[in-house]
């Protein structure tokens, strides 16, 4: 054994390496085990109420107006969140093709919804730059701004909602509203301290002697520019702007999924009356919240079912409707989600679309 007092930096940084390695090891392996429980105690219990009968008859039956209804409203979604990205990246310089974005933001849909904690959205940073030729410091900022502000442009829909819903199973709309300013400040106060958090990121990276220069180097850069756009962002006083295509993009997000429960419960005896908009918002919330911590399985099944079964079950449905809504509901979308995103992919991984759309790509 090597003596302490004559180990060589280079030993201390490689042991330093390698007891962070082991640390990341196991916490990996502790998160899989737990967010395995959890998913399959969830389905476990919903299926001892539903049957995988009930749930392929009940997808099966679907009111096809509505089920149409769902699939133009999440184009629509997904063309407000392109038009969002492509008015950020304009900032920075970048116009890539509008179809070659909008493809990227089919992908970002579909792994946003397939990796727990929504760490699938950071695919979009991967796409532009090796997709559409964007630099990462621009493909960084705009995913962070647009981030933020779908969280900032939910806040206010749960206020009307909790409003218009008034107290109900239990729910206290005062505290709705708390929590949705409380939700808007913190996305907020980050927002504006991403420049400072930048900086400080630069400061961490300069600090951490055990990664190879090489690296640190690398990094310092990366974080640097996607620091310099987001304060290019910052001054070109574009937020209201982003924040109503936010909004644009969240409305259309609800709308198609509440046409697509409608869908499913129509041919169960359901009417639009008995579907109240501001209640059934707050439903579609809570398994998406649940669906974004970090404990939740890989497309967010388990957490997403139970959060719907016990939210639709307090405020609209009987238990087993809720329970069964939760399954077919979330397992339409995934699926859905799967094929829109795989054909995304498989045209953006296509060689001469990809020359096509770097030559399409337009920089001051």
């Amino acid at each position: 054994m090597i003596p302490k007092a004559i180990r060589s930096p280079a030993t201390g940084a490689v042991a330093t390496a390698r007891t962070m390695r082991q640390s990341l090891l196991t916490r990996r392996n502790v998160y899989l085990f737990l967010s395995a429980a959890v998913t399959l105690s969830i389905l476990g219990y919903l299926f001892s109420h539903v049957s995988v009968g009930e749930v392929s008859d009940v997808i099966a039956n679907m009111n096809r107006k509505a089920l149409a209804g769902f699939v133009m409203l999440s184009f629509a979604m997904s063309f407000f969140r392109t038009w969002r990205f492509a008015v950020l990246l304009a900032l920075s310089g970048y116009r890539p093709s509008r179809l070659a974005l909008f493809l990227v933001v089919i992908v970002r849909n579909f792994f946003s919804d397939l990796l727990p904690a929504r760490v699938g959205t950071l695919v979009y940073v991967y796409l532009a730059t090796q997709r559409l030729a964007v630099p990462f410091g621009a493909a960084a900022s705009s995913f962070a701004v647009a981030f933020l502000f779908d969280v900032l442009a939910l806040a206010p829909l749960l206020v009307v909602a909790a409003f218009l819903a008034g107290a109900v199973g239990g729910i206290s709309s005062s505290a709705l509203f708390a929590g949705s300013v409380v939700l808007f400040a913190l996305a907020a106060a980050v927002l504006a301290a991403l420049p400072a958090m930048a900086r400080y990121g630069v400061r961490l990276v300069e600090a951490a002697g055990f990664v190879p220069d090489r690296f640190r180097d690398r990094w310092r850069d990366a974080i640097e520019s996607a620091g310099e756009e987001v304060e290019r962002v910052i001054r070109a006083g574009i937020y209201a702007k982003i924040f109503a295509l936010s909004i644009m993009v969240r409305l259309c997000k609800y709308a198609s999924l509440y046409l697509l429960l409608y869908a499913l419960v129509e041919p169960l005896g359901f009417t639009l009356d008995q579907l109240p908009v501001p209640t059934v918002m707050l439903g579609l919330v809570a398994p998406e919240l649940a669906a974004s911590l970090p404990i939740s399985g890989i497309g967010g099944f388990g957490a997403y079912e139970g959060a719907w079964a016990v939210v639709f079950g307090l405020l609209v449905f009987p238990q087993e409707v809720a329970s069964l809504t939760a399954i077919s509901h979330h397992l339409f979308t995934q699926v859905y989600g799967a094929l829109l995103g795989a054909t995304a992919l498989a045209l953006l991984s296509g060689p001469e679309l990809v020359r096509w759309f770097r030559a399409r790509r337009w920089t001051n």
